[in-house]
């Protein structure tokens, strides 16, 4: 007989979330199942396996020979587009096509903005550049898809990968993108010119 690693109401059972605590404790590898369960944990359950993740941390860092040091990449924010097909409300970044018009800016950051910028964030030490953009905007807006096919591209993605080489060949900054939801193709045009990519899912 087997039992169900949830309860009634769509939460795990107590027994499973101790099971599943005990074995991050001991530093175990949690499987899928396990990982989905830890992720309810509350109070003192929490706590508990905050402690447990501290641990493993603390040994990886001590495994590497760099106890207590906690590394990070500065990078320069690079806002290559403000417009995006999905409508996420609680979102402050995007904006709407007659906002950007009425504050002096286009629908997209020019090769030379963003160039600009990423010059003065090598220049300050950086080692980034972070190219925050909504899901293609070109989907929903035509000032979008206007935009893109007076300056020869196909696609927002095709615009990204290619200020990505800009950024790369120029300035020596990495790009790390968040260009929305990618399909298969989008990751293999980008692979090549992003160390890094981010992906939001909120509504996916």
């Amino acid at each position: 007989m087997t039992t169900s690693a949830t309860s009634g109401t769509g939460g795990p059972t107590e027994n499973s979330l101790r099971r599943a605590l005990r074995r991050a404790r001991d530093g175990v590898s949690l499987d899928v199942s396990e990982a989905a369960v830890l992720l309810q944990a509350r109070g003192e359950h929490l706590t508990d396996l905050s402690a447990s993740a501290a641990r493993v941390r603390d040994a990886g860092l001590e495994a590497a020979g760099r106890p207590g040091v906690i590394t990070y990449s500065k990078s320069v924010f690079i806002p290559l587009t403000r417009l995006c097909r999905d409508t996420c409300h609680y979102c402050t970044f995007v904006t709407v096509p007659g906002k950007l018009r009425r504050a002096g800016h286009g629908m997209f950051m020019s090769p030379d903005e963003v160039l600009d910028i990423a010059r003065k964030g090598a220049a300050l030490g950086c080692k980034e550049a972070l190219i925050t953009l909504g899901d293609k905007p070109e989907d929903r807006w035509p000032e979008a898809r206007e935009w893109l096919d007076a300056h020869g591209y196909d696609d927002t993605i095709a615009y990204v990968r290619a200020i990505s080489i800009r950024i790369l060949e120029e300035t020596g900054l990495l790009p790390h993108l968040n260009p929305g939801v990618l399909t298969w193709t989008d990751f293999q045009r980008l692979k090549p010119v992003a160390p890094s990519m981010g992906m939001m899912l909120e509504t996916t």
